[in-house]
């Protein structure tokens, strides 16, 4: 509310059209940092396909605003949230009936693989963004 929003924004799934132009929502419930995290939930968005699904929002928004530079200029006014990490210990780390991380890092260890795969996926996040915004200029 306090950001101007009138209800919840939209998951990535039930965006359609328009829509997407209000904001659009990439979680996945149990999706981590790491691939495997969650997978003994069932089906979740992975962060790397919740990336991919990101770009296709921005492909939409091309076509919906009609220029690569309308949705460049678009999207530079937009907030971004990236929020993630507690599922890699919940449903990963402290879970060994299911994974073997508990066993394979110590806790110092594993902090420090998820910073350093948080960090490369960002980096290819900021790649996708910076490689659409300035392609344009």
């Amino acid at each position: 509310e306090l950001l101007g929003f009138d209800d919840y924004i939209p998951s990535y799934a039930s965006a359609s059209d328009d829509a997407i132009l209000k904001g659009v929502n990439y979680a996945s419930a149990a999706a981590g940092i790491r691939e495997e995290t969650g997978r003994q939930l069932g089906g979740r968005i992975t962060f790397s396909g919740q990336v991919q699904n990101y770009q296709n929002t921005v492909s939409q928004v091309v076509n919906l605003l009609g220029t690569e530079d309308q949705a460049a200029n678009y999207l530079n006014k937009c907030i971004y949230s990236i929020g993630l990490g507690s599922n890699d210990y919940l449903n990963n780390y402290f879970m060994p009936q299911f994974y073997n991380t508990g066993s394979q890092y110590t806790p110092e260890e594993y902090a420090d693989n998820l910073i350093e795969s948080y960090t490369e996926q960002l980096r290819v996040c900021l790649y996708l963004y910076f490689s659409f915004t300035t392609s344009l200029s």
